[in-house]
């Protein structure tokens, strides 16, 4: 009985921190127009979530990262989520170019 509870427990910690690994760095890119000309400009806006709850849980706006970026025709957008330490915060990432 003890043997088969410590083999459950051991394959549920297994299992929880693999999945929790499968899916630590999302990127995701859109490409909405070409960039015609030589100057291309790169902007960036971050969101920190700490403990799943406290702050904004979502990606920043394509309009934030363009105006950090001086951008006011966009060419692509991608979005990046990286995980702290033992998930205790998550960096939401919005990066986007154009002229």
């Amino acid at each position: 009985m003890k043997r088969s509870f410590a083999l459950l427990v051991l394959c549920v910690m297994v299992g929880m921190l693999t999945m929790g690994c499968a899916s630590l760095l999302t990127r995701h890119q859109v490409n909405l127009s070409p960039v015609n000309g030589d100057s291309v400009r790169v902007g960036q806006a971050e969101n920190k979530v700490w403990l799943g709850f406290i702050g904004e849980r979502n990606y920043p706006s394509i309009d934030q990262a363009a105006s950090a970026g001086g951008i006011t025709k966009v060419a692509t957008v991608e979005h990046y989520m990286r995980p702290g330490i033992l998930m205790l915060w998550r960096d939401y990432y919005t990066i986007v170019t154009g002229q």
